[in-house]
């Protein structure tokens, strides 16, 4: 109910890591469990130029989860940002082009509030408190994007490729929220295990 991760035991709500660990987000919603048929399609997505993939996931998102965040008063979505390095390396940053996709589909805005500002390590292999460490001093506002914008919007959507930790939407929480956004949802591609 809260990182939409599924849980072992059907009679509780929330995985460990939510029923401990207060989040700043108001819900995720993941498609698909992080394995390794999902580990390969999305390293081909991000890394191998396989864009294509885009649409096949972009379809299981809306049909998924796309009338609920509308339920939900979701007016914005907001990819996460990559460092500048990795788009450079990649050519694109995979969470705009489903955010874009979604966003299209769903007649609502898609919008770059975050910004990265430092390049981090790879989340890959980090524990949770390195995550949290890690993205700390690398996301901010845009305050360029948030002024082309008439106003902004209440009730936004975090899109990225996989939710391991929560780390990163934590973080991204955290500048949406210091700067006026009331809730904050999230949709992702895949989510890892409990």
């Amino acid at each position: 109910m809260c990182c939409g991760r599924e849980v072992s035991d059907s009679t509780k709500e929330y995985c460990s890591r939510c029923a401990n660990e207060k989040m700043s987000f108001v819900r995720n919603f993941a498609v698909w469990q992080y394995n390794q048929w999902m580990k390969k399609s999305i390293a081909d997505f991000k890394y191998n130029g396989r864009k294509e993939n885009a649409d096949f996931y972009i379809q299981h998102m809306l049909h998924g989860y796309g009338k609920q965040l509308l339920r939900y008063g979701v007016t914005a979505l907001v990819p996460v940002p990559v460092s500048a390095g990795r788009r450079r390396f990649r050519g694109y940053n995979q969470a705009e082009i489903l955010a874009a996709g979604l966003a299209g589909e769903l007649g609502i805005s898609m919008v770059k509030l975050v910004k990265r500002v430092r390049n981090t390590l790879p989340q890959s292999g980090l524990s949770p408190t390195e995550r949290r460490k890690n993205l700390s001093v690398a996301l901010e506002w845009d305050e360029r994007q948030a002024e082309k914008m008439k106003e902004l919007p209440e009730s936004v959507a975090l899109v990225d490729d996989i939710f391991t930790t929560g780390a990163t939407m934590e973080a991204c929480t955290g500048v949406l929220k210091a700067h006026g956004i009331l809730s904050v949802y999230g949709i992702c591609i895949c989510i890892g295990n409990e």
